[in-house]
């Protein structure tokens, strides 16, 4: 057996291996870079919506959504008339507006109703142009035909219009950060292809046509996720369900097709429209319902997809090594955007909270690395060696206190004991 000492000294190692792990998960990720992807073809079985908005529509239809720094944005086609202005809504995304204000997520920040915009089907916005491109899927305008529309996402106002092609219309868009590209898909023109445009929106890769792939006889907006391509084909009035897509980029195939449950109740029709990628995993999707009481509403889901964080070695770090690591990223939250500073409190919050539960250093890490890649942290090599040995230090000189009050109580209990036995001898003795 091991005596109450040993046992004593067993704990404060373990404790003292664990705080090393700890600082050396930190060193490792500290010179880590990642991306998130969703985690394979099997990801979009059985998603759960939640539904996080609801408003009456304004006499047309929702076609699109995506989201700024600050916003949720949507456009509503009211018709495919020139002479008819679409309206265009910003919803703040998170609790602060772009001036620090204090705002409720998803109550309204503007709307325009000021110029049409063909059928304003899909939506894509590059944070690096600041800028939204608009698919508009119709030509009511003669030389739309192949075009995008571009708006400024501050103003929600028109810029400019780029052709991309004569030879189609647009039908959804969204943009590559990672390659700084723009993924669309064309109209039945076209063959219903994916097609990949570079930063000048010039087409530089085909994708093939995918007619035959849809559960229904078109499709609405597109979303990118690293490798997949998801969309809602248009099943409205066939009676047979709403379904998500899903394609390879690299495979150049449909890879899944699944069913889709709101959860609705009192529903009578209902079309899916556009989605987006809020944060690694987290999408939001536009849909268009009919209620029983004759209101026609649009409403906001989001579901949470399964995803990885793919870690790789940031190259002007001195001392990275080559090769990668893959951990299962923990569900975040669609709302509400953080500063860097706010990230790394996160992260000394997840960290201390798990030493008070018990540690699961699994599950840490996803926590650390998530956070790192969400806010694109990359701390220095100097730093991160410089934060572990002070961290030791001070970890060292706790562990010696702790120890050295253990010390002390043992020994005045020890003096208790004695003090008590000597005064029971002596009574005894008077007897």
């Amino acid at each position: 057996m091991i005596n109450r000492k040993q046992g004593n000294k067993n704990i404060m190692r373990g404790k003292l291996i664990k705080g090393i792990l700890i600082l050396a998960l930190l060193l490792y990720v500290g010179g880590m870079e990642g991306r998130a992807e969703i985690a394979g073809d099997g990801a979009l079985g059985s998603l759960r919506w939640s539904q996080v908005y609801e408003e009456p529509r304004h006499g047309g239809v929702v076609q699109s959504v995506c989201a700024t720094e600050y916003y949720i944005i949507t456009m509503e086609n009211v018709a495919d008339n020139p002479n008819v202005p679409d309206i265009i809504s910003a919803y703040y995304r998170g609790s602060t507006d772009e001036n620090g204000n204090p705002v409720t997520p998803y109550t309204l920040a503007k709307r325009v109703q000021e110029r049409e915009w063909e059928h304003c089907n899909g939506m894509a916005y590059n944070p690096e142009t600041d800028e939204i491109y608009v698919a508009l899927y119709t030509n009511t305008i003669a030389e739309n035909r192949g075009c995008l529309y571009v708006m400024d996402p501050k103003t929600l106002d028109y810029k400019r219009t780029i052709k991309v092609s004569d030879d189609y219309n647009i039908l959804g868009i969204d943009y590559q950060e990672e390659s700084n590209q723009y993924v669309i898909q064309t109209n039945s023109d076209g063959g219903y292809s994916f097609k990949i445009l570079n930063e000048d929106f010039a087409v530089v890769e085909d994708l093939g046509e995918y007619a035959h792939t849809a559960k229904g006889d078109n499709f609405q907006d597109l979303a990118v996720s690293g490798d997949y391509i998801l969309n809602f084909p248009l099943t409205l009035g066939m009676e047979i369900g709403d379904f998500i897509h899903m394609y390879s980029i690299s495979r150049k195939e449909m890879v899944a097709s699944e069913p889709l449950d709101f959860g609705f109740e009192g529903v009578t029709e209902a079309e899916p429209e556009s989605l987006c990628e809020l944060t690694p995993g987290v999408f939001l999707a536009v849909v268009n319902v009919e209620m029983e009481d004759g209101k026609s509403l649009v409403r906001l889901y989001e579901t949470l997809v399964p995803y990885n964080m793919t870690f790789e070695p940031v190259k002007n770090i001195p001392g990275s090594e080559p090769g990668k690591v893959t951990v299962k990223a923990p569900k975040e939250k669609a709302l509400g955007e953080k500063s860097e500073a706010d990230g790394l409190q996160d992260i000394w919050g997840s960290i201390s909270g798990r030493i008070k539960e018990g540690i699961d250093f699994s599950s840490m890490a996803g926590a650390i690395k998530a956070k790192l890649a969400e806010k694109e942290i990359q701390l220095p090599a100097k730093f991160v060696l410089t934060f572990v040995i002070m961290t030791l230090a001070f970890l060292l000189i706790f562990l010696s206190v702790y120890a050295y009050v253990l010390r002390v109580r043992r020994e005045r209990k020890r003096r208790e004991r004695e003090r008590k036995r000597r005064r029971r001898m002596a009574l005894e003795a008077v007897n």
